[in-house]
């Protein structure tokens, strides 16, 4: 457990105090972070904080969507931090939040680096924002956000390396880099888009725990989910118009297989039938078999008619 302490005059990084005394204070704002994977952490919640046996239920397990939950004099949120992994896929790690009038608490996986970057950038930020647990929060949603950006920078300039090797040489690892692209896609989606309405939900001033100066940086992050979901979206239309590109390409690739094996077909279609002919096992059917040039001759009017043929087909457009 991690307990920093926000105060004009300074940041106290685990104070010696105990816990239930820092939330008797006014006029400055804790921050307690938990690690999911240690149980003795997480008995704070019920045994210091007092909160409801279901969100506390919901702490301790993963897979949740982004959601904000209100309680009497509370909110829970979870939402999740976005990262590009070696597969190529976005991985999400979850962070759920409890955040009240005095003091934020967020229970998470141990070695989350955005952590660590929501605490430098409140170790920077004004000393009458920082010490209001509200900026607290919007510190920790800010960071989360942010984690997207690069992510989907990524995906960009991964799209733009399919869109090359499609007009070069589409191949089947060019179809399954565009599948795998897409399900990343998904992935942010499906994470993006719940926070955006768990975001609206919090602005709302019907649970009255954010003050107005800290609601114009609210805002500030349900326009960077804006332009998230935006982004997602031109990325999969995108993605769409490759697929379709790809499909494209492979079938008029297709057909210019198709007609040059048509044309070798009818090439080698009337020299079938002359050597059949020729070659029938009848006794002198014409004087070709006695003709000691009777072979060449036959052969000559085969590759005439080949040549004969290829230059109709070039003529007329089918080569």
């Amino acid at each position: 457990m991690q307990v920093t302490v926000y105060r004009e005059e300074g940041v106290a990084a685990s104070p010696a105090e105990p816990l239930a005394a820092l939330l008797e204070r006014d006029s400055q704002a804790v921050w307690v972070d938990l690690d999911r994977d240690r149980p003795e952490d997480l008995q704070v919640l019920a045994e210091v904080f007092g909160f409801h046996p279901l969100a506390i239920e919901d702490a301790q397990k993963t897979g949740q969507r982004p959601k904000v939950e209100s309680y009497d004099d509370y909110l829970f949120l979870t939402v999740h931090t976005a990262r590009y992994d070696r597969g190529g896929q976005v991985a999400l790690d979850e962070v759920d939040i409890f955040f009240t009038r005095r003091a934020v608490v967020t229970v998470r996986a141990a070695g989350l680096a955005p952590m660590d970057e929501a605490r430098v950038r409140l170790g920077k930020a004004p000393a009458r924002l920082r010490r209001s647990p509200d900026f607290v929060l919007y510190s920790i949603l800010d960071v989360v956000v942010d984690t997207y950006f690069p992510v989907l920078d990524r995906i960009d300039d991964h799209i733009e390396r399919l869109e090359d090797h499609l007009f070069k040489r589409p191949t089947n690892r060019t179809l399954s880099g565009l599948f795998r692209t897409k399900r990343a896609l998904l992935a942010a989606r499906r994470h993006v888009v719940p926070l955006r309405d768990a975001l609206n939900l919090l602005m709302r001033r019907e649970a009255g725990l954010v003050t107005e100066q800290v609601m114009v940086y609210l805002r500030d992050i349900y326009d960077h989910v804006l332009r998230l979901t935006d982004q997602i979206d031109t990325h999969r239309d995108l993605l769409t118009g490759a697929l379709e590109i790809y499909l494209t390409l492979v079938s008029n690739r297709l057909n210019e297989v198709m007609k040059v094996l048509t044309v070798i077909t009818a090439i080698v279609g009337p020299m079938a039938v002359i050597t059949g002919i020729y070659g029938m096992n009848f006794t002198r059917p014409y004087p070709l078999f006695d003709w000691p040039y009777g072979f060449w001759t036959v052969i000559g009017v085969m590759a005439a008619l080949a040549v004969g043929m290829l230059f109709l087909f070039r003529r007329r457009g089918y080569l």
